[in-house]
């Protein structure tokens, strides 16, 4: 929040709702985007010189990856999508391939498929269908084009949407831990609560 001289509140992040079905939206990503911009500028505004670390813990809002995220199940086989460029991961099997950067798109401007990022990849994929129907089988790694892309590393460790905004305007994120009380401190703070009342 940002005070005036006398500590009255000018400005304050927070930002209560009431959802329901005559009542505001549900939190989702864009309310959570707006609200983080809203706070960068009264942190810009209150310590100018300074940067900020951004705490949050796991809401599925907080995860929403970027339009261009590198999605292997919404890629085409062939050419065709809107993929970000990526480097080739240090773990892939071609150690010639691994830290190469890799274009998600042709000479002629239009998005790879799965084949052609595969085969980048070093991977032979010849016999691989392009995605399995209905789904996946559990615990598959290489049933399909789409499963055996999404496995490598480029497309698991993606920034989200959230971390993505926060480091690009100077700033810092980190994610706490998933329900876990001793490292969360906001499960904390919801356990004093419970004991209080």
């Amino acid at each position: 929040m940002l005070l005036d001289e006398s500590g009255q509140i000018i400005q304050d992040t927070r930002k209560i709702i009431y959802p329901g079905a005559n009542g505001d939206p549900w939190w989702d990503t864009k309310q959570l985007m707006d609200q983080i911009k809203y706070a960068i500028g009264i942190f810009k505004s209150a310590h100018p010189d300074c940067k900020a670390l951004f705490i949050f813990d796991q809401s599925s809002a907080y995860a929403s990856l970027p339009p261009n995220a590198l999605k292997a199940f919404k890629m085409n086989k062939s050419d065709g999508g809107k993929q970000h460029d990526t480097t080739i991961p240090q773990s892939n099997p071609d150690a010639r391939l691994q830290g190469q950067p890799q274009k998600m798109t042709t000479s002629s401007g239009q998005q790879k498929g799965l084949q052609a990022v595969l085969e980048e990849h070093g991977f032979n994929v010849l016999h691989l269908k392009a995605k399995c129907v209905p789904v996946c089988p559990f615990e598959s790694q290489n049933c399909c084009m789409a499963q055996l892309l999404s496995q490598q590393e480029d497309f698991i460790n993606q920034e989200s949407m959230l971390e993505v905004f926060i480091k690009g305007t100077g700033h810092q994120c980190l994610f706490l831990p998933k329900f876990h009380c001793e490292l969360n401190p906001i499960e904390m703070v919801s356990k004093n609560l419970f004991i209080a009342s």
